[in-house]
């Protein structure tokens, strides 16, 4: 871990020489260049599908890893925000703070849906794993199928009758 983190100054500086070394450095221009297209229309993004066309007008007359185009930035937030903002933003925030809250509970149901939860916001840093099909789909079936365990042994709300008896 050490090592990684050490590398992430070489990488970078190094990066614009060999981009095949270089995951460190292409990763922070991705995350550079969403950042820099993410002020631009900060409120509601610039529309699904978009990244690649960001990435298109942001090389245009660079070289290295400044001039990649790519549809994807590395992180889920970012790739949230370059499409839909911050309206996206909020909203993914709180499917997240949704989906934690669901499994708060002791059951084992709450603790897989916990740490599924968890480890998709984790890996979301570094990855957009709700957009990837596999990962995308692990998450919809692991939230889906503790989140429904876990909701049919939370006690439901007692139903009363205000209607006068006769």
């Amino acid at each position: 871990m050490r090592k990684r983190v050490t590398d992430i100054a070489i990488e970078y500086r190094h990066g614009n020489e060999n981009v095949s070394l270089a995951s460190t450095a292409q990763r922070l221009i991705y995350w550079r260049t969403s950042l820099a297209s993410f002020a631009e229309a900060p409120l509601f993004g610039h529309g699904t599908g978009s990244i690649k066309r960001q990435f298109e007008q942001a090389a245009v007359g660079q070289t290295g890893l400044t001039a990649e185009v790519v549809s994807n930035p590395h992180n889920q937030t970012l790739n949230v925000a370059v499409q839909w903002g911050l309206v996206g933003i909020v909203l993914l925030y709180a499917m997240w703070w949704r989906h934690l809250l669901l499994f708060a509970g002791g059951s084992l149901a709450s603790w897989i849906g916990l740490v599924t939860v968890v480890q998709n916001i984790t890996s979301s840093l570094f990855n957009s794993h709700l957009f990837d099909f596999h990962e995308g789909w692990m998450y919809v079936l692991g939230v889906g199928v503790a989140g429904g365990m876990a909701l049919r042994r939370k006690p439901k709300p007692a139903i009363h009758n205000h209607w006068p008896h006769s």
